[in-house]
Order: structure tokens, then sequence, then C-alpha cells
């Protein structure tokens, strides 16, 4: 890099950086259970990071547009970060974010349950029409064994030959 780019860098950031640090002290404060979700995910993806994230800064979204737009200046920034309320807004909705993280898995698989639940009914009922409109020759019966799915049939003869 050059110096005359380098140059035009820094005379962009220094502007750039001076305007934002209203908004910088209160993010700092507000995101905190953020960069916790982040550290202490271990798995791939980052979703509690992501979801905690997500509701964190919908916590923090209303004290930033009254900071952005009823005086942008460190002396509001310092003033939303003292207020009780907004702590009780930004960790209350990390908290909410945190909840639909842990909860979501379990709601899933129970949905999963229910749903496979559902087809295993209307395939066994499939099944019975089909034996009454084709004969028995038609049906077997899917039963794992040794850990490995196959159908009984196959594992009756399998069986037979190791005798």
């Amino acid at each position: 890099m050059n110096k005359s780019r380098a140059f035009l860098y820094i005379l962009v950031a220094i502007p750039i950086s001076l305007l934002i640090i209203p908004t910088m002290i209160v993010l700092s404060v507000a995101l905190i259970p953020t960069g916790v979700a982040f550290l202490v995910e271990r798995g791939k993806g980052y979703y509690g990071g992501i979801t905690v994230g997500c509701m964190n800064l919908a916590g923090a979204s209303p004290y930033l547009f009254d900071l952005w737009f009823k005086g942008h200046n460190v002396q509001a920034a310092t003033g939303i970060i003292t207020n009780v309320f907004a702590w009780m807004m930004f960790y209350g909705a990390a908290m909410f974010g945190w909840a639909i993280y842990s909860t979501t898995p379990s709601l899933v698989s129970t949905f999963m349950t229910m749903t496979s639940g559902r087809r295993i009914t209307a395939l066994r009922a499939q099944q019975r029409e089909l034996v009454q409109k084709w004969g028995p020759d038609v049906e077997s019966i899917y039963e794992p064994v040794g850990g490995k799915p196959q159908l009984a049939d196959q594992a009756a003869a399998m069986g037979a030959g190791d005798r």
C-alpha cells in the first residue's frame, strides 16, 4: 500500500471513528451477552451466538434510535448506559435469545416425532389396503437386525444359512 492511499484511509477513518464513538459506547455495554454467546459456543455455525446476538441487538435498537435521532453525543450515550431500564432491555432480550436457542431443538424433535408417528400410521394403513388388494405375498416386515436395518425375510434367510 502506498503512502497516498494510507493517508486517504486515515483521512476518512478519523472522522468516521469520531462520529460513531457514542454508538460504540452503547453497543459495547449492550452486546456483552452476544460476545459471551460466541465465546461459549463451540459448535459449528455459531447458532447460539447468532440467536442471542439478534435478540440482543433488537433489545438495544430502541436506545440506539434515541441516541441517533435525539442527540448523538457521549453525554447521551452515558445517559443510556446508566439507565437501569436500558440494561433490563439489553439483557432481557439476550435472555430471550438464549431461551429460543435452548428450547428450539426440543420443539423440533417433538414435531418430528409426531410427524413421523403419523406417517407410520398412514403407511401401515396403506400397507393393509395393499395386502387386502394383492394378497399376503406383498407383505414383508421390516425389522432391524444387529443394528443394521434389514427385511425380516432377508434376515431369516441369512440366519438359516449360518446354521
